[in-house]
């Protein structure tokens, strides 16, 4: 549980060190406060469970196997998210009891900064699928620590990684133009 509180606070530190960090923070937020404050623990269970299937995804890419672990893990974040949110919507509704108005900040906050750290892991691990992707490239300096992370490597290979992955796979004739492939138009 402390690991994974732990890294959930570095990547809410490293993510708020970039301008789309606090917009999708505040944009969550917003959503969440608009719809009455039920819409967070809905966007915190989506966001794990895409994190997961974009985490087989890139194992399945890499070449790797995708291990138990992951499930393990996403079941754990999902009893330690769960947990946290329970605890914080205590407090709203000790406060709420105490005053006389709605009360669903705190457990905004902690809902939004949850959702935040999985929406920014599913960004990266679709930055790998989708490398040449020009929306999520939008996001590819932000993302660098997440990315290599994932990948295992250091942060200054991941443009590189990237790069590399980026590259046509369109055949080339010898003077280096691309060749159209026979019977298209």
């Amino acid at each position: 549980m402390v690991t994974i509180l732990t890294h959930l606070w570095q990547k809410v530190v490293e993510m708020l060190h970039y301008p789309a960090g606090w917009f999708m923070g505040l944009l969550l937020f917003m959503a969440d406060a608009v719809t009455g404050g039920g819409l967070i623990i809905y966007l915190v269970v989506i966001a794990t469970a895409i994190d997961l299937i974009c985490g087989i995804a890139v194992a399945i890419k890499r070449k790797n196997f995708a291990k138990s672990e992951l499930m393990r893990l996403t079941v754990e974040k999902l009893v330690v998210y769960g947990a946290a949110l329970l605890v914080f919507l205590c407090i709203d509704k000790a406060i709420e009891s105490e005053t006389t108005f709605d009360f669903a900040l705190t457990s905004g906050v902690v809902g939004v900064v949850i959702a935040m750290t999985e929406t920014w892991s599913f960004l990266a691990s679709l930055l790998i699928l989708f490398p040449k992707n020009p929306f999520l490239r939008l996001f590819q300096k932000a993302l660098i620590g997440e990315i290599a992370r994932k990948l295992q490597c250091e942060e200054d290979a991941v443009e590189s990684i990237l790069k590399d992955a980026r590259k046509s796979k369109q055949p080339r004739g010898k003077n280096g133009q691309f060749v159209k492939k026979e019977g298209k138009k």
